[in-house]
């Protein structure tokens, strides 16, 4: 759970019927301190340190019917799929995440490199020198992922089914952030790995991106099946 040590809430998916399982599939409002509820352990993590990531169990958890979110009776064609629409939204904004990530670490490595390398766009990509042209073909990843992430999130926020423009987005916009990002400290050298500069922390923050929400394998798997019209039980 997402900053789990923390929150005054927790949301948890859980099952209103285990004999059907995952399609009875309901979101409670868990409150910090409700008895049985024990947060276990703190991730170590890789990045995003700044973000902490706890794991939770619950034993003899009993909460209010009122904590239920949403409506309580339960359609088994909307149950584990409904849950998942949700990542229709907050895939565009992790997307957003890596476009941000990304552009700050071209921004940097630009300034970084200012002495060495000017960026002169009107000239021929064969004639400027191999750091420069790298940062175009960086640039060039970069404005695609952040136009299929506008498009992903405008959908969203106009009611639009965007399912597969989501994860069009998530996939492209993570695989780019850490490809550019690891380029950057790549292309800066010492001071790219160096702990003094953001590039190193940057670096190690953007396969996070590329990973929750969904991974690179799952969200080409949902790609495939839009554009294919299969269901899941079809295309695994």
């Amino acid at each position: 759970v997402t900053a789990g040590s923390r929150a005054d809430i927790i949301v948890v998916w859980a099952t209103l019927d285990k004999s059907i399982g995952r399609a009875a599939i309901k979101s409670f409002a868990v409150e910090r301190g409700t008895p049985g509820m024990e947060v276990t352990r703190l991730e170590h993590k890789l990045g995003i340190k700044a973000s902490d990531t706890a794991a939770i169990s619950f034993n003899d958890c009993r909460v209010h019917k009122s904590n239920l979110l949403g409506n309580p009776e339960i359609d088994t064609k909307k149950g584990f799929g409904g849950v998942m629409q949700t990542f229709d939204n907050t895939r565009p904004l992790v997307a957003a995440m890596a476009v941000g990530v990304a552009k700050a670490s071209l921004d940097h490595t630009k300034k970084l490199l200012k002495e060495y390398t000017q960026c002169d766009y009107s000239a021929p990509i064969n004639t400027v020198s191999s750091a420069e042209a790298e940062i175009y073909r960086m640039e060039a990843d970069w404005e695609a992922a952040r136009l299929l992430t506008l498009q992903a999130a405008w959908m969203a926020d106009n009611g639009q089914p965007n399912s597969m423009e989501a994860s069009m987005a998530k996939a492209k916009a993570g695989r780019t952030c850490n490809a550019v990002t690891l380029k950057c400290v790549e292309l800066c050298s010492s001071l790219g790995y160096g702990e003094d500069e953001l590039l190193e922390k940057w670096s190690r923050d953007s396969k996070i991106l590329d990973i929750f929400e969904g991974t690179q394998q799952i969200q080409q798997l949902i790609v495939a099946r839009r554009l294919l019209n299969l269901s899941s039980a079809e295309l695994k």
